[in-house]
């Protein structure tokens, strides 16, 4: 939706994608969105409870102290997902790209070794400053959202930091401002990916459809990132609550 030229809705185009390509091609890119995941969410949410650690008072965290440390573990895992996010956007939008233009990456393994040795290894870091933004966005958005919304929520219902109706309504509240917080950045950087001309050129291209051009695709979005908040974490939670560790006090005698 973001790329192609005509204003078509989600239903359309899952419609037309199925019709064409089959219902598989709806999994177009799940190789290099699962190592994504495997490698720069992970690391994102360990580098966010590091930094929450390296606070001064971890216990007392403000909404501010929680932005910085989310700004900082998304442009520090950024790093490592960029290249996959590159090949994953390749990936998803191949099949809409006239049969010249298509890359046909077999994989994200695939994708990355011909990027490399077709483009170069800098080309895997393109359209990187917004791929940063934007990462420190979503790890604003989803954890440090979290984290306050779950603060909030325990206090107004009063009750403790295990409870799964926490979690639930906690990621879902994340997931719900993460989205068109997100979705101008994600657009832009999806173009910039595709196509190699400048940041004007992507900008040009995006508001082709007037204001909504920057929250194109913003259903398909929300209804993507709020199951796949709530998911990660519930898992995250539930892992933290049965196999984490509380601190034991010492108490004198």
């Amino acid at each position: 939706m973001v790329i192609i030229k005509k204003d078509r809705g989600m239903a359309s185009s899952l419609q037309r994608a199925i019709r064409t390509n089959g219902f598989f091609s709806l999994y177009d890119g799940l190789s290099a969105q699962l190592v994504r995941q495997m490698t720069y969410t992970s690391l994102r949410f360990h580098l966010y409870e590091k930094g929450k650690e390296q606070m001064d008072e971890p216990r007392n965290l403000d909404l501010l102290d929680r932005v910085l440390a989310a700004a900082l573990a998304g442009c520090a895992a950024g790093v490592v997902g960029i290249p996959m996010e590159l090949v994953n956007t390749r990936m998803q939008v191949n099949r809409a790209l006239p049969p010249e233009m298509r890359w046909n990456y077999r994989n994200v393994f695939d994708g990355l070794y011909r990027v490399t040795r077709e483009e170069g290894w800098t080309r895997l870091y393109s359209g990187c400053l917004l791929s940063f933004i934007r990462s420190s966005f979503i790890t604003i958005g989803q954890n440090a959202t979290y984290d306050q919304a779950k603060e909030f929520y325990m206090e107004w219902f009063k009750l403790k930091h295990d409870s799964t109706f926490v979690h639930l309504i906690s990621s879902t509240t994340a997931a719900c401002i993460c989205a068109p917080i997100v979705k101008p950045i994600e657009n832009l950087r999806a173009l910039k990916m595709v196509d190699p001309r400048g940041l004007i050129s992507a900008i040009s291209y995006m508001m082709r459809f007037g204001p909504r051009g920057p929250f194109r695709g913003i259903v398909p979005c929300v209804l993507r990132m709020i199951p796949n908040t709530v998911i990660t974490f519930l898992s995250f939670e539930q892992l933290r609550v049965h196999f984490g560790y509380y601190e034991i006090e010492d108490y004198k005698r």
